[in-house]
């Protein structure tokens, strides 16, 4: 069967497989090549493709999977890929590190904003 991986701005991944294991929301499940064609909701987790007994993983945000046929779809909004499960969590480690320090840089020049237009006010009163 034939994986197509597509973010909201690209597709990831478009390739053979021969077995997909996802994190649904109702748990865990796995997709083989004769599977009946379905739908599941996906919570945020490790999807691991199979081809070759070789395993690759990503790590993925909420998202959709869509069977038909010999075709499978996966939809989500984010999406990491890993060689080893080690290294996907290196991966979403530096990643996560990085979104919190330009959160806290935002914090900080909101703060800034909020402290200057509180000053001004006070200004304006006097």
């Amino acid at each position: 069967m034939k994986i197509k991986l597509v973010l909201p701005y690209r597709t990831m991944l478009d390739q053979p497989v021969d077995k997909i294991s996802a994190p649904g929301t109702e748990g865990n499940f796995q997709v083989l090549p004769k599977h009946i064609d379905v739908v599941w909701s996906l919570q945020p987790g490790i999807l691991t493709l199979t081809s070759n007994n070789q395993d690759e993983y990503f790590a993925i945000q909420q998202g959709t999977l869509v069977k038909e046929g010999d075709a499978v779809f996966v939809s989500t909004f984010q999406a990491v890929k890993g060689e080893s499960l080690e290294k996907l969590h290196q991966t979403l480690m530096e990643s996560y590190q990085k979104h919190n320090e330009r959160e806290k840089k935002a914090n900080d020049v909101l703060v800034k904003l909020e402290t200057d237009t509180i000053r001004r006010f006070m200004e304006i009163e006097s």
